[in-house]
C-alpha cells in the first residue's frame, strides 16, 4: 500500500491549516469503506525530492480495532496518498 491514492474529506481552519476528518479505503474484496479519523497523533511538513507534503499520523477505528495510518497531502497537486510508516 505504499503511496496509494485515497479519498479524504478534510477541513481548513481560519489560518489555512488542513485537518483530515474521513478517509475512504478499499478492502480485500475491492469494496470501499469510509472511516472517521478518530484523532491525529502528529502532523509535520516534509519535502520529498523537493515536493512539499504534509504527513499525518492518524488513528481510525477499523473492524472494531484502532488502527494507525499514515497519509500524505501533496500540497501542489492537492492529492492524498496512503503511505507506509
Amino acid at each position: 500500500m505504499l503511496h496509494m491514492p485515497v479519498d479524504v474529506i478534510a477541513t481548513f481552519n481560519v489560518q489555512g491549516k488542513i485537518k483530515p476528518n474521513y478517509i475512504r479505503l478499499e478492502d480485500e474484496d475491492h469494496v470501499l469503506h469510509t472511516y472517521k479519523i478518530e484523532n491525529i497523533v502528529f502532523s509535520r511538513e516534509e519535502k520529498y525530492a523537493g515536493v512539499p507534503v504534509i504527513l499525518f499520523c492518524c488513528n481510525i477505528l477499523r473492524g472494531g480495532i484502532m488502527q494507525t495510518i499514515h497519509i500524505k497531502y501533496h500540497v501542489k497537486s492537492h492529492q492524498w496518498v496512503l503511505a507506509n510508516p
